[in-house]
């Protein structure tokens, strides 16, 4: 063993090299070259440390894995086999491997013979492939042949059970991440697409032909020039991203998070912002379209093995018609020119896959024979009527469209057939509300749209699954979702841009006039029904009114709810909740009877709803009197906004106590969001104070009502009813016993307090909102209707932001009315009623202006 001087050298020389990762970035061989560095100073630093008394021969320092390959990124482990004739040195090993752990080497190692290294191969896949990758570092060259020749035999593994091994552990790989590479922080190494895609391509061109690089697969013939040209860029590409995430996370970080995608994105020389795209969207959408081009690749080439492979291929030819045929379950072109003869058939493919499930997809050599023309879809092609008239059957067909339309993307079909469509592939946003690039989350749409329509999916939606079912033409709504977000990353309006997108295909696809006006009009107001349910208050006639008069019809409003569910649950698995399921479920009851009942003035709804209360209060044991006591105490606008049934529930809590506060939780198991009534004096702040207590308990409020109750002879105090829909940090609608508990507890000495509302919330923000920046903007709006203002916040989230809120409104003498209050992802979009405390409308620019100031300085208080 050398000097520790020579080991600290080495240890500078590896230090020095690393830090030179950002030229690696640059550099158009960069990744290949920086590897192979960081490879050749790691083999010398581990020949520095080999033990004097192995070098004899009687063991093999054997490198394995990405380290076998000659490709150890700055942060990985390094993995070795040491290889024996028999365990006699042992003591030697451990020396050696205690000197390398001192010397602070992260190390994966096994110790291992020839005869244990053939039964460890044996009996997991995972072992043997490592073995595949090994490379001799120093000791026995002899032992280390008789290794290699024994791994490349079929005494380990035999062909095509070891890409059967290969192909199960890729499909489990791919659930594990919902079939979907295309996330907002993608694992750049496990994702589909990623690295490992790459990785499982070498490693059976490995077994089968000892070809374990690309360039080896390529001359081999395993890779056409195309293939082995795309697969080599995008893995130096890829390699050069793993690279700089190693080297800014200071770990083996494979999750390309937000808070490393801006450097990155700098690092690449992505700069400024162009049509309304952030570098770091340019950046990521390069990311993106490379891991589509890996994963298209790896399909087609683990099919052709697969082919190549099967011992017991199913060869027998069902004939479809004069351009394909059926083999086993594949779809086949019956000879290589069909596309260059008739290219429709391109459509025709993905209409046959859709309309035959029980297929697996197309042969290798038909995936080939449509990659090479994929050309053939110009502008001739797209105005052709049988194309036009093939893609509408794909729409129109009862099974299969997602999976063809998923087919279609993968493969650049649906980019070429709807260049407007190829502009949002692999686009990502950067935040946090948007888990999806836009390509996969209009699919999702697609895909969220057709289940509504399928038994067995019922349950996850019952009112869509029952909806769908009247409406008319599904396929014009599913064309609408293809279209939603298509003009997303051009600057401007996405949704009226998109609008005219869609109607000039409707009209080139020769959709009827009503049609064509249907699938515009959807587009164009994809967001209303999303937007109005969250941040409107619903329960005013006024703004269900305004809402119905856009929306113009109950099947229109119906296209429109299907719509804005499938587009909400494709943008983020956690954005969907049951509150925005009652929310929506809500509005569209709401509008559904303004269109059945027609529009009444606000004096005949409040005289309805009190009447119709007594009634049914009466009926229900409520005394007449006490009851028409308390409905005496209620301001119009109460019973402008509150159903019967929420109106018998706040009577019986009101009439049940004759202390104060009263206080009620629901638990029930069924229920849309934790409710919570408080029935108390009204005094100044007690709002900021409820909302900072729930805030605390780590509770998100998402709706907020208050009523000021009128004294009476009954009671002369004045009184204020509160109810608030709240949802935990789950977005959980229940609490558990002990928790439920605990918050009545805190709540009742909260609401004995008449202190102010400030209260240390000690929560921690996520760490990716650290890299995201959202503006506050606050907008003021008079609701002369109501007598109160409506003040709209558009902010960046936080612990303890909507407590900080309500607590700069009571500081200001501004009452509370309403709140709807809606977090997407770091951005919170919320709407605050209020009146000043004499109970008018804020309706000096001056207050406004003052009003202004305090809210920015509570938002940013905590920053």
């Amino acid at each position: 063993m050398v000097h520790s001087k020579e080991h600290a050298d080495l240890g500078a020389r590896i230090a020095q090299h690393l830090a030179t990762w950002p030229e690696a970035l640059r550099a158009t061989d960069g990744a290949r070259v920086f590897l192979e560095t960081h490879t050749h100073l790691i083999d010398e630093l581990l020949k520095s440390y080999w033990p004097e008394e192995l070098a004899s021969g009687a063991a093999a320092l054997v490198a394995v894995g990405g380290y076998g390959r000659g490709e150890q990124f700055p942060h990985s482990d390094i993995d070795l086999l040491i290889l024996l004739e028999t365990h006699q040195p042992d003591s030697a090993i451990q020396n050696f491997l205690r000197h390398l752990w001192d010397a602070g080497l992260v190390i994966g190692h096994a110790v291992r013979t020839v005869d244990e290294c053939l039964i460890a191969g044996r009996d997991d896949v995972t072992v043997y492939t490592n073995l595949l990758d090994a490379r001799l570092i120093t000791g026995n060259a002899a032992l280390f042949k008789q290794l290699d020749q024994l791994v490349r035999s079929d005494q380990v593994f035999q062909d095509w059970p070891f890409f059967q091994a290969k192909t199960a552990e890729q499909a489990i790989r791919y659930q594990m991440f919902d079939e979907m590479g295309a996330k907002i922080e993608p694992n750049i190494k496990e994702s589909p697409g990623g690295l490992r895609d790459l990785h499982t391509l070498r490693w059976i061109g490995n077994r089968v032909a000892g070809a374990g690089t690309l360039d080896a697969m390529h001359e081999y013939g395993l890779l056409g020039d195309r293939e082995w040209q795309t697969l080599t860029e995008a893995e130096a590409f890829i390699s050069q991203v793993r690279i700089g995430l190693h080297a800014l996370a200071g770990r083996a970080e494979e999750r390309l998070l937000l808070l490393h995608q801006k450097t990155l994105a700098a690092q690449f020389g992505y700069e400024g912002e162009q049509d309304g795209n952030l570098a770091v969207e340019r950046f990521m959408q390069r990311y993106f379209r490379t891991t589509i081009e890996i994963e298209r690749l790896n399909q087609l080439i683990l099919q052709n093995f697969r082919e190549a492979l099967d011992p017991h291929p199913d060869n027998r030819i069902i004939p479809i018609n004069a351009r394909f045929r059926i083999r086993g379950h594949l779809l086949e072109t019956v000879d290589a020119q069909v596309f260059m003869r008739s290219p429709t058939a391109i459509l025709e493919m993905f209409l046959l896959l859709a309309q035959h499930t029980e297929l697996l997809g197309p042969s290798a050599a038909t995936a080939r024979q449509l990659r090479a023309n994929l050309s053939v879809i110009d502008e001739g092609f797209r105005k052709n009527p049988q194309a036009q008239q093939l893609f509408m059957a794909i729409w129109q067909n009862k099974t299969g469209v997602y999976r063809a339309l998923k087919a279609m993307n993968l493969s650049g079909v649906l980019a070429a057939y709807i260049p407007a469509f190829s502009q949002i592939v692999g686009l990502m946003q950067f935040d946090l509300f948007h888990a999806y690039t836009v390509d996969a989350h209009t699919l999702l749409v697609i895909r969220n749209l057709r289940r509504f329509s399928q038994p067995q999916f019922t349950e996850e939606h019952p009112m869509a699954s029952q909806i769908i079912h009247r409406v008319h033409r599904p396929e014009t709504l599913y064309l609408a979702g293809l279209f939603h977000d298509i003009a997303k990353g051009r600057g401007g309006d996405h949704a009226e841009l998109g609008a005219v997108d869609a109607r000039q295909f409707a009209n080139a696809h020769g959709l009827p006039s009503a049609e064509a006006e249907r699938m515009a009009w959807l587009v164009e107001n994809h967001l209303l029904m999303s937007f109005t349910a969250q941040r409107r208050d619903i329960e005013d006639p006024t703004v269900v009114e305004e809402f119905a008069r856009i929306v113009g019809s109950s099947a229109r409003l119906d296209d429109l709810y299907l719509l804005t569910v499938a587009d909400i649950c494709a943008t983020n698995l956690n954005l969907w909740n049951s509150w925005r399921d009652a929310l929506l479920k809500r509005l569209h009851q709401l509008t559904e009877n303004w269109f059945n009942q027609g529009e009444q003035s606000a004096r005949e709804i409040v005289d309805a709803t009190r009447a119709a209360a007594l009634r049914e209060g009466i009926a229900a044991n409520i005394p007449a009197e006490d009851l028409a006591g308390w409905f005496e105490s209620l301001p119009d606008d109460y019973f402008l906004r509150t159903d019967i049934a929420p109106v018998l529930q706040h009577a019986r809590l009101a009439l049940g106590e004759d202390r104060l506060p009263v206080l009620w939780i629901s638990n029930t198991p069924d229920q849309d969001a934790i409710q919570i009534l408080v029935l108390t004096e009204n005094s100044h702040g007690q709002f900021a104070r409820i909302v900072t207590e729930l805030d605390r308990s780590g509770l998100n409020v998402q709706s907020a009502n208050m009523t000021v109750i009128t004294p009476t002879a009954a009671h002369l105090e004045k009184r204020a009813l509160f109810e608030f829909f709240i949802l935990d940090q789950h977005n959980g609608a229940r609490l558990d016993h002990w928790s439920l508990d605990m918050l009545r507890t805190r709540l009742r000495d909260r609401l004995q307090s008449t202190d102010a509302a400030r209260t240390r919330i000690h929560r921690r923000s996520p760490p990716q909102l650290a890299s995201i920046d959202v503006a506050t903007q606050i907008q003021f709006l008079s609701d002369h209707r109501r007598g109160r203002t409506e003040i709209q916040i558009i902010t960046k989230d936080r612990p303890g932001l909507l407590a900080d809120i309500t607590t700069a409104f009571a500081d200001l003498d501004i009452s509370l009315n309403h709140a709807r209050v809606s977090t997407l992802g770091e951005r919170v979009e919320d709407a605050f009623y209020v009146v000043e405390r004499q109970g008018h409308a804020v309706d000096s620019p001056k207050r406004c202006a003052e009003i202004e100031a305090a809210l920015r300085a509570a938002i940013h208080s905590r920053s």
